[in-house]
């Protein structure tokens, strides 16, 4: 058995936590991770809990019976991270939301979770303006050009909101390290494997 760091739960020699001191953010990031992206070796979502400090994460599909779910998405303030038609740009939000809800999984998973979850598919939603690449980039592939792990979007998303990208930049920088280690691993057909646990 490889040691496994107890934040990130993946083996020591494919840790980034030294990278992720966690930011605080007036905006509370609420994490609905889709089951299958938990099971996968880079975890954004698992990433993005260890990178803030006001961040709850909840794993499933549909939420509409999901108590605290569903009390943040009746709540006002609370917003929804999604690109798109009805989107506000996250530097023209003022105030910035008290709640971000953000959905991990695939754009395929995403959009059905979304047609799953009425209550979430009618938040208010808050989108990015941006010109960087994924940096999932030699790792997988996004849909289309824009689309940005569930951890930079988020850490751009709060930049934006609070008119501090700097603060969270270092989110970024962490995925893009976790996913370096991740590539050398499987040129060198190392297996490091993250298995989170269950949250919700």
């Amino acid at each position: 058995m490889r040691e496994t760091c107890h934040r990130c739960l993946r083996p020591t020699p494919f840790c980034v936590c030294a990278d992720l001191r966690p930011v605080p953010s007036a905006t509370r990031v609420v994490l609905l991770q889709h089951p299958r992206e938990a099971r996968l070796a880079i975890c954004s979502a698992w990433l993005t809990r260890i990178a803030l400090e006001n961040v709850e994460l909840h794993l499933g599909v549909v939420f509409e019976d999901h108590p605290r779910v569903r009390a943040l998405a009746a709540t006002p303030g609370t917003a929804l991270l999604y690109p798109g038609k009805g989107s506000t740009p996250a530097d023209r939000v003022s105030p910035p939301p008290a709640t971000l809800v953000v959905i991990d999984g695939t754009w395929l998973q995403a959009d059905r979770m979304l047609r799953d979850n009425p209550s979430l598919a009618a938040l208010p939603r808050v989108g990015l303006v941006h010109d960087r690449e994924s940096g999932y980039i030699g790792l997988r592939r996004e849909p289309a050009p824009g689309h940005l792990s569930t951890i930079e979007a988020v850490a751009l998303a709060l930049g934006a909101l609070e008119r501090d990208p700097a603060r969270f930049a270092p989110m970024c920088e962490a995925f893009r390290r976790a996913v370096e280690l991740q590539i050398e691993a499987t040129r060198t057909r190392r297996n490091p494997r993250h298995r989170p646990r269950t949250h919700g």
